[in-house]
C-alpha cells in the first residue's frame, strides 16, 4: 500500500476492505515478483486475478457506499495506486491478462520455454501474453518468435488512431515507474537493463551478459 491518507489506512484495515480487496494475497504476491522470469511472470497472472476481482468488488454500489461513509472517494486510480502500487493503465493490461484462458496462456508459456531453450532472447511478460492471445484468436497457428520480432522491428507508427490505446498507455507506464536503466554497448555486446515498479527487472540480456557489463563499469570506477 502507499500514498494513503490516515483516513484511507483506517478504512483499509476494515475486515470488509482488507477481505473484498484480498490486501493479504496483493502484499504477498507485491513481494514475491521479483524473481526468476518464468516465475514472475506466473506471479504476475496471479497478481492480475486479484486486480480483475477486486475492480469487479470495488465497482459494487455497496462498496461505493462503504467507501462513502468513511468520507473517502476513491476512481479507479487511486485503487490502482493505493492498492496495487501502479499506474492505472498497467492495472486495465493486467486484467486484460487475466482474462486470457488458461489453455492458451500454457500454449504462450510452452513457446517462449521453447525458444529460450533455444537460445532465443524472448518475453514473458504480461503485454507479450495479450498481444500473443489477441493474435491467437484471429490465428492458432500464431508464433510467439514472430509476433515479438515484428513489435522490436516496429520503429513507430505516427498515426493517431494506432497509437492512441495501447502505445500512449505503454508509454505512460514505462516511463513513470522506472527507477533504473542500465546499458552498455561494446563491439558485439549491447546489453539494456530496465527496473520498473510494476513490472520489476525487465531485459532480454543473460545474467552473464549483464555481470560482464558490471564488471566493465567497475573496472572504470576503479
Amino acid at each position: 500500500m502507499r500514498n494513503l491518507l490516515e483516513i484511507e489506512t483506517g478504512l483499509l484495515g476494515s475486515d470488509a476492505v482488507r477481505d473484498g480487496l484480498q490486501l493479504t494475497k496483493v502484499k504477498s504476491l507485491q513481494k514475491s515478483i521479483k524473481t526468476a522470469e518464468r516465475t514472475r511472470f506466473r506471479k504476475q497472472l496471479e497478481m492480475a486475478t486479484l486486480m480483475r476481482e477486486a475492480k469487479e468488488w470495488f465497482d459494487k454500489p455497496e462498496t461505493q457506499l462503504l467507501f462513502a461513509d468513511q468520507g473517502i472517494v476513491w476512481t479507479a486510480d487511486e485503487l490502482a495506486d493505493k492498492v496495487f502500487e501502479c499506474q492505472k493503465p498497467w492495472m486495465y493490461k493486467c486484467i486484460k491478462a487475466s482474462n486470457v484462458a488458461e489453455d492458451v496462456v500454457e500454449i504462450f508459456e510452452r513457446q517462449c520455454k521453447h525458444l529460450q531453450d533455444s537460445g532465443e532472447k524472448v518475453k514473458i511478460s504480461i503485454e507479450s501474453l495479450n498481444q500473443f492471445a489477441k493474435a491467437y484468436a484471429e490465428d492458432e497457428d500464431v508464433n510467439v518468435a514472430d509476433l515479438q520480432a515484428t513489435a522490436d522491428s516496429v520503429v513507430e507508427d505516427t498515426t493517431e488512431d494506432s497509437v492512441a490505446e495501447d502505445t500512449t498507455e505503454d508509454a505512460t507506464e514505462s516511463t513513470s515507474d522506472t527507477i533504473f536503466t542500465f546499458s552498455f554497448k561494446l563491439q558485439d555486446k549491447n546489453v539494456a537493463v530496465r527496473y520498473s515498479l510494476s513490472e520489476g527487472l525487465v531485459t532480454t540480456n543473460s545474467n552473464d551478459d549483464i555481470l560482464d557489463a558490471i564488471a566493465f563499469l567497475t573496472e572504470q570506477l576503479q
